[in-house]
């Protein structure tokens, strides 16, 4: 039976399409490990690097549930300086959620040695906010320096 008969693009008796498996994902330079391909699993994954470290998700999360005001700023107050804190006092309940904020999406850059910016997608209802916010490293912990929204309050 030919190729042509289920509708293959090829109209060759034997092609290199005809043998691969068609559900095998696409070879693209994000899904192919570096070396080429590998028997075992791959060691890292390529995209590790781009991904927001879970502490700063976390605390995204939390400054998120200020704003909403499901959570108290002072509890936060070893993560956010006095003028964050202050700010997230000002700014507690401003965003209308009738469930628990769901962050859609948090986006990060670095800023140097020990220093980060990053934005969080806030899902509330049918309405989406946000949020951008800075971070430095202090000992093993990120702390918020510094805090702007989609809201002035």
């Amino acid at each position: 039976m030919s190729h042509a008969s289920h509708g293959h693009p090829c109209r060759q008796r034997l092609c290199s399409r005809a043998t691969a498996n068609p559900w095998r994902p696409v070879r693209t330079p994000a899904r192919t490990p570096r070396g080429g391909m590998t028997t075992g699993r791959c060691a890292a994954s390529p995209l590790a690097g781009h991904r927001t470290p879970g502490d700063v998700h976390r605390l995204a999360q939390q400054m998120a549930e200020v704003l909403v005001g499901r959570r108290a700023p002072e509890v936060l107050r070893d993560h956010v300086t006095v003028p964050v804190r202050e700010e997230l006092r000002r700014l507690r309940g401003t965003v209308d959620c009738a469930m628990a904020p769901r962050l859609t999406r948090v986006f990060h850059q670095p800023l140097g040695a020990g220093g980060m910016e990053a934005s969080a997608v806030i899902a509330c209802d049918s309405r989406t906010r946000v949020f951008a916010f800075r971070l430095r490293r202090e000992g093993d912990r990120w702390v918020c320096t510094r805090l702007e929204t989609d809201r002035t309050g």
